[in-house]
């Protein structure tokens, strides 16, 4: 189990406030390979996501991958307005700077993810794996379920001699995590207990020289620029 953190900074609509200095979270980062970000997400914003989500449709997922064995079924959601909100904050130049002094991670440029769900049974799970692809760097998990589940917790052991490292049972709401990603870590989420779904945002933080932002608002201008005569028929 990670030891409980204080909150040190909220993520809020304009950007992070900061409670506290990151050196904790630095250091525990450097040793333990993962960190508590306790009350990460400010409530008024929490709420309006997991109002969101509660609207959305949600499609289900599977994923395989030959080379470590893994596999993983969930539900994904399906909304990309709820999705690019998400990503805007996360995608937040402060933010970012907070993750790269963390996780002594400079090359860090942008986060991409999921919004996923799990539910109780055996149609849910995601077993061990690396997540040593596309550049991703730093592994991310936030809660956004609007009750606390049983289950579902994060678990982090070392590749080769497969002792646990960490285990998270990310049950406080807006609460989040971070996770070093490594050829030499494995990581996997157990199964869930009948009752309230898991519900969180998971992604990577990576380090692709890309900018989310600014390749958002690139699309923008193209779509502005697109002829009228593209407009649908009426």
């Amino acid at each position: 189990m990670l030891a409980l953190e204080k909150t040190v900074f909220q993520l809020t609509s304009n950007g992070p406030v900061f409670r506290g200095r990151l050196d904790a979270l630095r250091d525990r980062f450097t040793t333990q390979h993962c960190v508590m970000l306790r009350n990460m997400l400010e409530a008024p914003v929490l709420e309006k996501i997991q109002r969101n989500i509660e609207r959305a449709q949600w499609r289900s997922s599977a994923f395989t991958k030959g080379t470590d064995g893994f596999s993983g079924t969930e539900f994904t959601l399906d909304d990309p307005v709820t999705d690019n909100v998400i990503y805007l904050l996360l995608n937040n130049p402060g933010f970012l700077d907070v993750i790269r002094i963390i996780t002594d991670c400079k090359q860090i440029s942008e986060f991409s993810g999921r919004i996923y769900r799990m539910a109780a049974g055996s149609q849910h799970h995601l077993s061990w794996h690396s997540d040593m692809d596309e550049d991703r760097t730093v592994g991310f998990s936030m809660n956004l379920s609007t009750g606390v589940f049983r289950g579902g917790a994060f678990e982090l052991r070392d590749r080769l001699t497969m002792k646990l490292l960490a285990q998270v049972n990310n049950t406080g709401f807006g609460d989040a995590f971070l996770f070093r990603i490594s050829r030499d870590l494995q990581h996997r989420v157990t199964p869930m207990m009948e009752g309230v779904p898991k519900t969180a945002c998971s992604g990577w933080f990576r380090a692709t020289g890309e900018n989310y932002v600014k390749k958002l608002i690139d699309q923008l201008n193209q779509f502005r620029k697109m002829p009228s005569s593209m407009s649908p028929v009426q």
